[in-house]
């Protein structure tokens, strides 16, 4: 699959315009939150409305310039992963929204505790080794189906593996692990979460996305996990992600940075 991978607009409609190539190429497109800015919240709407007319499929959180009722415009869209899990063509999506408390200002910032509470189902469905109890695979054809039953049912292979480690897994989550390059401020300190990057070690997902820290636009890796920052879209930077499986294992085989002039 080929993913288009956003974050940080922040208001800004002006590079999502310019980006008609890649939303096109796209299988789907990954929008790790901040839709607006934290004094602007009428300006999420336009640029939610943008993504979804253009993107193939979305899988979206909300960042900390969000306000936390706008979750319920992403939910009534069903293009929300913040929560709660998402199957599709053999793939898991799961994500956590908002940041952590720092200046006070933002409206959606929360406890380290709150931000990996999102993923509480990742860790329920791993430990409790049954399929999953919603379906996701109305309207798609068999072979499609027949992926996503695998995905749904990849917790269950961890009891045979006696591991937690889930590859068809990819995360998405506005605040980044912490001690990559990916949450990296411009003094050198790290400011990333230390719980998720704990829930990264453990798992060992696919691919996380995050955003957030603006300069700190990269890909890294936790283990066996890509790890990328695609940068903030309101500066025109995206990045591009392929994943393929191969041998019964998926991997990202393609991760590019990019930037609109």
């Amino acid at each position: 699959m080929h993913f288009l991978v956003l974050s940080d607009a922040h208001a800004d409609t002006k590079y999502i315009e310019k980006l008609d190539d890649e939303f096109k190429k796209a299988d789907a497109v990954i929008f790790a939150g901040d839709f607006t800015n934290y004094d602007e919240p009428e300006k999420a709407m336009p640029v939610l409305k943008l993504l979804e007319e253009k993107s193939p499929a979305l899988y979206s959180v909300l960042g900390n310039c969000d306000k936390p009722s706008f979750l319920e415009e992403l939910e009534k869209r069903d293009i929300s992963v913040q929560g709660t899990m998402v199957f599709r063509d053999g793939l898991a999506f799961a994500g956590s929204g908002g940041a952590s408390k720092f200046t006070g200002v933002t409206p959606n910032e929360r406890t380290e505790e709150e931000l990996q509470s999102d993923f509480d189902m990742v860790a329920e469905h791993s430990a409790e080794y049954e399929e999953y109890p919603f379906d996701e695979s109305d309207g798609e054809d068999a072979a499609a189906k027949a992926e996503t039953a695998e995905a749904e049912n990849a917790g269950a292979k961890q009891t045979a593996d006696a591991s937690l480690e889930w590859n068809s897994l990819i995360v998405i989550s506005h605040n980044p692990p912490k001690d990559t390059k990916v949450d990296m401020i411009s003094n050198g300190m790290h400011v990333g979460s230390a719980l998720y990057r704990e829930f990264l070690e453990t798992y060992q997902p696919l691919l996380s996305v995050s955003g957030h820290v603006h300069e700190a636009v990269g890909i890294d890796t936790v283990g066996k996990t890509t790890v990328i920052n695609p940068g903030a879209l309101m500066e025109g930077r995206y990045a591009v992600v392929d994943v393929q499986k191969q041998n019964g294992t998926w991997k990202v085989t393609n991760a590019v940075l990019k930037q609109l002039s």
